[in-house]
């Protein structure tokens, strides 16, 4: 159930059931090989040494959250990176502290409100990007 149910000192359904360590998809790692093969017909034969799976930080949108949250005054948020987290996590960085700071940011940062996925803002379809 992951309806806001729960109270602050009450164990979260997230924190209940956690997938660290889930086993990767071989019947997909199976089919890429074998795409792989016909477009390469000199890699027939390549066979995968090594496959791991994990969870990914990500939004339904692909675009990460750094914000302010209403509800909990003095809370700011920078996740969903994707894994560009190395690559943007200075400038979000930089964004989070000046959020903590209650100083302007440098650039409009809208779409990247937590609030986008509560209050009726279209959000882009990950297939159309």
């Amino acid at each position: 159930e992951a309806s806001a149910t729960w109270r602050d000192d009450d164990v979260s359904p997230f924190e209940e059931t956690r997938v660290l360590d889930p086993r990767p998809d071989t019947e997909w790692l199976e089919r890429a090989l074998q795409n792989v093969s016909s477009v390469f017909p000199e890699l027939a034969g390549l066979r995968i040494a090594h496959a791991w799976a994990g969870a990914i930080d990500t939004t339904p949108d692909l675009v990460p959250v750094i914000s302010k949250v209403n509800a909990k005054p003095g809370l700011v948020i920078a996740s969903g990176f994707s894994g560009h987290g190395f690559g943007l996590g200075p400038g979000a960085g930089v964004l989070v502290s000046r959020l903590v700071m209650d100083e302007a940011p440098q650039f409009d940062i809208k779409p990247y409100r937590l609030v986008r996925f509560s209050d009726g803002t279209k959000l882009s379809s990950p297939e159309m990007m």
